[in-house]
């Protein structure tokens, strides 16, 4: 019995420390790396035991106890929160930028995301204040929800033809001047470009299979059920909508009054929420639905 008990502990103290040592943490060069696969020979970067301040060049590779690992990924906060760091310059290496690993990173004004980058996490450049530039590569083909949340200094950005679908609240808050959907996206989540004050173009691409934006309606439209998801400042409803989506003008401050044809038989939860200046609108009588909060804190 004893010998079967100290065998036993015997084996979880080696798994244990196998473990340790495959989620070893090391630092070179000032930059905190996390071992992803021993296999694989693959780091990515993370937070470590200090902030990042000033200009900070990932290398492609990086050698640590005689052995090279190739750097494919920036980790979960790995750069939360750094307001000193003012640029940064990801390799072709890196095909994975993790959630929120540039939230708050108030000092960085313009970024590149290399074409070697298929996936943009979760709230990753979230409340970046200061980002007036942003290069998307084109082998991106998810942007996460929150990806670029109030980012209110980002003022034009180009979604890639890669890109297949758009987080929710993915763009909320920035002050974008216009939006072209590629002909890829398939999936925008709700609130995607609410509080997009500045937003007065929308344009989706004429060959996209789910989503247009038909008679330059400066909107964007769920072909299939006729729902207009997104809208603007500029934005004149076709009369074949037959519904308002949710939020679809939640934020859009721009303009007093918008004209509801008589297609569209229900407004969605929150529709016209925040629209502080809509001092008037007409609902018809062909509509049978209005969502809780469709108007909330319109004046």
């Amino acid at each position: 019995m004893k010998r079967t008990l100290l065998k036993t502990l015997a084996a979880i103290a080696f798994l244990l420390c196998s473990i340790t040592v495959f989620a070893e943490d090391f630092e070179v060069d000032g930059i905190y790396y996390y071992i992803t696969s021993e296999t694989e020979k693959t780091v990515e970067v993370t937070y470590g035991n200090s902030t990042y301040t000033g200009s900070v060049v990932i290398p492609e590779t990086v050698t640590y106890k005689g052995t090279t690992y190739s750097v494919t990924s920036i980790g979960y906060k790995a750069f939360y929160a750094c307001t000193g760091l003012t640029s940064i310059t990801i390799p072709n290496s890196v095909t994975t930028i993790g959630e929120h690993s540039f939230s708050e990173c108030n000092g960085l004004t313009s970024i590149t995301i290399p074409n070697s980058v298929t996936s943009i996490g979760e709230g990753a450049f979230w409340c970046c204040y200061g980002l007036t530039e942003v290069t998307i590569g084109n082998s991106v083909t998810s942007i996460g929800d929150w990806a670029f949340t109030d980012c209110d200094g980002l003022t034009a950005i180009t979604i890639p033809n890669s890109v297949t679908s758009i987080g929710a609240y993915a763009f909320s808050g920035c002050e974008l001047t216009s939006v072209t959907i590629p002909n890829s996206v398939t999936s925008i989540g709700e609130h995607s470009f609410s509080k997009c004050n500045g937003l007065t173009s929308i344009l989706v691409a004429e060959d996209n299979s789910v989503y247009d934006s038909r008679e330059n309606c400066n909107a964007i439209i769920e072909t299939t059920t006729n729902t207009l998801i997104t809208g603007c400042n500029k934005t004149i409803i076709p009369n074949s909508v037959t519904s308002i989506g949710a939020y679809a003008f939640s934020g859009c401050d721009g303009f007093t009054s918008i004209t509801i044809p008589n297609s569209v038989t229900s407004i969605g939860f929150g529709a016209f929420e925040r629209c502080s200046r809509l001092t008037s609108v007409t609902i018809p009588n062909s509509v049978t639905s209005i969502g809780e909060g469709a108007f909330r804190t319109c004046i």
